[in-house]
């Protein structure tokens, strides 16, 4: 490699460093974990080798995405450079899975359900059935499966307004808590009260809905790991009970709607109060989980800000 090669190169890479965001780092070192947990667990994981191309191929995308958007002045790269954190979010959420139980092959239900009963002194899972009825399915399933796109809007809300500055911090604080929901998922496996205090295969006929309800069940059921017509649901379903990930990202997409005067915040007030309450009641989580869950949202959006300052310090120092 010649000299003039090298400082090319050189030149390249500190353009790339000096548009290195907070959630790229958030990415890559989930990434880097993930990847680490593949080689570990490596026999006990039939796709490990697929995980392992896979997270290669993550990482590299998010590189050229920093480069493309460092050297050119594309609109699409731009974009493309904020919201790449959406499916990265999910995909990471499905990884974590895979590894939950070889790390941690212990539930907590039990436990879960001891603390429930100790805060409220009852299953509130099955003390909310008795308010249950077709019409407040519908409408707390509906709000339940909004999860996914209520921060989605708020994005997209920052882009249109141009707000690329307040894009940036609002991509940071939705990776940095999610990925901090994910790790939690570690600390206390759980499958959740429709499998323990409840008839997983009556949900249905116990909780029935209008129209959409089945068919929403469905999907969530299969994004959770329960593939239709599985035989032993229980031994196969995501351990993403404790905490409620659903209230905490709920909260901190609120939070930060109110941060930035979105003109859907009570919107969603109204629907992430909804799908909040809906957790236990479509018998998805405990209520400690929420509790747990809230608790999380008020720690570590505050916290996303420190980290993120130092990382800068630490980019600012690489580029020197």
């Amino acid at each position: 490699m010649t000299s003039h090669d090298h400082n090319t190169l050189q030149g390249l890479l500190q353009r790339g460093v000096a548009h290195i965001q907070a959630y790229d780092v958030y990415t890559i070192i989930m990434l880097v974990l993930f990847t680490a947990l593949a080689l570990a667990y490596y026999p006990y994981i039939p796709v490990a080798s697929s995980k392992l191309v896979l997270n290669a191929f993550l990482a590299g995308s998010v590189g050229a995405l920093i480069l493309l958007h460092a050297l050119t002045t594309v609109p699409l790269f731009a974009v493309l450079r904020r919201f790449y954190v959406i499916p990265m979010i999910y995909l990471m959420y499905d990884q974590v899975h895979t590894y939950v139980q070889l790390v941690h092959p212990v539930d907590y239900d039990a436990q879960l359900i001891a603390a429930d009963r100790w805060l409220f002194g009852c299953d509130p899972t099955v003390w909310m059935g008795q308010w249950s009825s077709p019409a407040l399915t519908e409408y707390l399933q509906l709000c339940y499966f909004l999860f996914y796109l209520l921060p989605i809007m708020q994005a997209v809300e920052l882009w249109r307004k141009g707000a690329w500055d307040d894009l940036d911090v609002f991509a940071r604080g939705m990776t940095f808590c999610y990925f901090i929901s994910y790790l939690a998922y570690f600390a206390m496996p759980a499958i959740g009260p429709r499998f323990t205090l409840h008839d997983f295969n009556a949900t249905n006929v116990e909780l029935p809905g209008l129209w959409l309800t089945p068919w929403l069940r469905d999907i969530v059921n299969i994004g959770g790991g329960v593939a239709l017509g599985v035989t032993d649901p229980a031994s196969v379903v995501n351990r993403d009970c404790m905490p409620s990930g659903h209230t905490m990202m709920t909260l901190v997409n609120i939070l930060l709607g109110f941060r930035f005067r979105s003109r859907f915040r009570w919107i969603f007030v109204v629907i992430g109060g909804s799908l909040i309450l809906s957790t236990v009641y479509l018998r998805y989580h405990y209520a400690v989980d929420l509790l747990v869950g809230a608790l999380l949202a008020v720690a570590t959006l505050p916290l996303e800000p420190i980290v993120a300052t130092w990382m800068n310090r630490i980019r600012l120092h690489l580029r020197a």
